[in-house]
């Protein structure tokens, strides 16, 4: 399995990658600072997309769109986010998101959530 994980913020990526390998052994982690960073990857190549969604320059719900829309991504992306004032999750879903995790993560919540999906 491999798995994308894209967030502006260093010590996210870190504890993400970290918690990741933790619970998935065999899983190949990619990490990517920023969303236009995504999309120089081979796409095709990964299982699922785990996606910030308050980011610089392109946000998650763009990147959203692109992956879905302009490029015909057809894994699940799942939002990784601080956004967690009611109605931001049925916001996020609403837009296409497969799931959402909020921060700070559960680790066995996050587990639970990418078992859903491979």
């Amino acid at each position: 399995m491999k798995v994308l994980f894209v967030d502006d913020n260093e010590l996210n990526r870190i504890l993400m990658h970290d918690m990741l390998e933790i619970l998935f052994e065999d899983m190949e982690i990619v990490i990517c600072e920023s969303a236009n960073d995504v999309l120089n990857e081979d796409l095709e190549s990964f299982d699922i997309i785990l996606s910030d969604i308050d980011m610089p320059v392109m946000n998650g719900f763009e990147l959203y769109d692109e992956l879905k829309n302009n490029r015909n991504f057809n894994k699940p992306i799942i939002a990784v986010t601080a956004l967690a004032v009611k109605g931001d999750k049925e916001r996020i879903l609403m837009h296409g998101f497969n799931d959402y995790i909020s921060k700070p993560i559960d680790i066995v919540f996050l587990e639970d959530t990418i078992k859903k999906y491979i």
